[in-house]
């Protein structure tokens, strides 16, 4: 594992949007760097049945239908989004109306002062943020100080360091009662994605659908706003050193090569979801209630 200063700089850079990313490759001027997995990968037609369609979030999908080792998962369990900042009021209707109870919010105390989660003032909704890799500040030169070799690598790297974040937010999920817990980041594919990993690995969905979950995911941030605060930071900073747009652009995007390394880290390292829940402290009985949510239960 690398240094905390390493960690610290991952989490940073995975608090910017996909939007903002791209920006960050748009401004920056060609350099030579070899070739990635860059292309979104396509949804499947059964993945149309997962989507809830909101006017101000992007990325809003449940895991409805997903076939674990005892059964398919339930659709009032989950919903999976990017940032909440621009929900209109038919939006916080809607993900009331599929039985939203609790919102989890990932990230940083600075992306929610830049752009406030709007069900966290709706009484309908239980509101926490825990902010999952550990820092709570916004640092975007810093930040570029060091880099993993790839996304993949990021996400197995926060495996280890960020462990008592990863248990604060399974034994939340596991102390939700009722409803469907809602989970979701800036962009809503790092974090949340690997969030998403870890319960698709526990309820035993293959994972090549676990896979395929992640990898959709850029496919449908596209329509993301490109006109906030830190994406103006971020475009000065570009014009000021030039090769922080490449680098930024190797955080962008879902290609299934990343979440292929993270499952592969995942079992070799402490034998999948379940695994590494117990290593971090989640329960028995906590994991159990996780399990019963996923409805795999037994």
């Amino acid at each position: 594992m690398k240094t905390r200063h390493t960690g610290f700089a991952l989490a940073l850079a995975i608090s910017l949007p996909l939007a903002a990313l791209a920006i960050a490759a748009d401004a920056a001027p060609a350099i030579a760097t070899k070739p990635t997995a860059s292309a979104n990968v396509k949804p499947a037609a059964a993945d149309a049945q997962r989507v809830i369609p909101l006017q101000g979030a992007w990325n809003v999908r449940t895991f409805a239908g997903l076939q674990g080792r005892q059964g398919p998962i339930p659709a009032g369990a989950f919903v999976r989004t990017a940032d909440l900042g621009r929900l209109t009021d038919a939006d916080r209707d809607a993900l009331a109306a599929v039985g939203v109870k609790l919102d989890i919010d990932l990230r940083t105390a600075d992306e929610e002062a830049q752009s406030p989660d709007l069900l966290a003032s709706d009484d309908r909704f239980d509101y926490q943020r825990i902010s999952l890799m550990g820092t709570e500040k916004m640092d975007l030169q810093k930040m570029m100080a060091s880099f993993p070799d790839s996304l993949g690598e990021a996400y197995v790297q926060w495996l280890g360091h960020s462990q008592p974040q990863f248990k604060q937010v399974f034994q939340r999920i596991a102390a939700q009662q009722d409803g469907a817990v809602l989970f979701h980041c800036t962009a809503g594919k790092d974090r949340t994605g690997i969030i998403a990993g870890l319960l698709l690995d526990l309820a035993g969905v293959p994972k090549a659908e676990i896979v395929h979950n992640y990898a959709i995911s850029a496919h449908y941030l596209e329509g993301q706003p490109k006109d906030s605060a830190m994406n103006a930071q971020i475009m000065a900073l570009v014009k000021q050193n030039p090769e922080i747009g490449r680098k930024m652009a190797g955080m962008a995007g879902t290609a299934p090569d990343n979440m292929e390394q993270f499952l592969a880290a995942l079992h070799s390292q402490y034998g999948g979801a379940e695994g590494y829940l117990k290593s971090i402290g989640v329960s028995e009985q906590e994991i159990q209630q996780l399990k019963a949510r996923l409805g795999q239960a037994g």
